[in-house]
């Protein structure tokens, strides 16, 4: 088996609610490493690259406007298998349906206006992981 990379963020909702040092260690636990690590902000010209499959959708703009509304914690993590790995660690995508447990199952939660925060982003393919990299850390 072989390392490989992976992004990370914690998006604003979760930096806003004090989850930074709980991912991180629940990462270090998992035994992954921290290769990079910054605190961001996330524009619209990254947001568009970043989520480019997404742009013309009709929930697009409202998630544009969350993932601008704060700071974001941004890692580059390793480890063997870390892209399914911390995808399970992180737990389903809807928090109101991700197992306790799991980081968005113990710090997600729905919100009034519909918006989907779920505490974290983690890249869904090894690909997609180089990709994202490359446009939060020019990497």
């Amino acid at each position: 088996m072989t390392q490989e990379r992976t992004l990370i963020l914690i998006k604003p909702d979760g930096v806003a609610l004090g989850h930074i040092g709980e991912v991180i260690t629940r990462i270090e636990r998992k035994g992954y490493q921290i290769q990079d690590l910054k605190v961001t902000h996330a524009t619209d010209e990254l947001l568009a690259q970043h989520y480019a499959d997404k742009v013309d959708q009709p929930f697009y703009p409202k998630m544009s406007r969350y993932m601008q509304e704060g700071p974001i914690v941004a890692m580059i993590v390793s480890g063997v298998n870390v892209v399914p790995g911390f995808r399970r660690l992180a737990g389903a995508t809807n928090p109101g349906e991700a197992d306790f447990g799991t980081i968005r199952g113990d710090f997600g939660r729905e919100w009034e206006d519909g918006v989907l925060r779920n505490v974290v982003h983690s890249s869904d393919s090894e690909e997609a992981a180089e990709r994202e990299i490359g446009i939060w850390f020019g990497k």
